[in-house]
């Protein structure tokens, strides 16, 4: 079952609700709307917090190990995720997919971050057009085959991939590492 745009808000909802209640409830919305936004530095500082009262929590887990995946600390990220595993155990096969699905993007962008430290860029960009093409991975997808283009020497198509985080985030409240980074990119030449 694919679930639409208008249906996702509703699941995350349900799953916070069974996760929780009032003020911790609160504090999750705001860690995920937060990674939402962009602004992972803050969401992971929350989840954290959060952490520290309910340290087997595997949704708490799960959305801390997408905002660590997303701030590309991707090791952190797939420990993070596969404690989450361990966590939920049999229940909830929803949030176990979840968290499969989020492990295995995660691994795959391991994967294909190290071709990329070998100079294997044509691997690393099998690897990124393997994946689907998820809205969730949208900054992280353009970064990488930003930088994929660039160790390919198409420079042209890296500055346009950087260009398209900067429009993402042009109109952002608060300082994104994505947009940081094309930023610098884009102002050399």
């Amino acid at each position: 079952m694919k679930l639409t745009a208008t249906w996702k808000p509703l699941l995350l909802a349900a799953m916070i609700a069974l996760a929780g209640c009032g003020k911790k409830q609160q504090m999750h919305q705001k860690a995920y709307d937060l990674s939402e936004a962009g602004n992972y530095s803050r969401a992971i500082g929350l989840y954290k917090k959060m952490l520290q009262d309910r340290p087997d929590n595997p949704l708490l887990l799960n959305d801390y190990g997408w905002a660590l995946f997303m701030s590309d600390s991707l090791q952190e990220a797939k420990s993070v995720l596969q404690e989450a595993g361990k966590a939920l155990g049999g229940k909830n096969e929803l949030l176990r997919r979840n968290i499969k699905k989020n492990l295995h993007i995660t691994e795959s962008f391991i994967e294909a971050k190290k071709a990329l430290e070998t100079g294997e860029a044509e691997k690393a960009l099998k690897i990124f057009d393997g994946l689907n093409r998820s809205w969730k991975t949208r900054e992280m997808r353009l970064k990488y085959y930003a930088l994929t283009h660039e160790q390919l020497g198409n420079q042209e198509k890296a500055r346009e991939y950087w260009q398209q985080i900067i429009d993402q985030y042009a109109e952002a409240s608060h300082e994104n590492p994505f947009f940081k980074q094309a930023e610098t990119k884009l102002s050399t030449p």
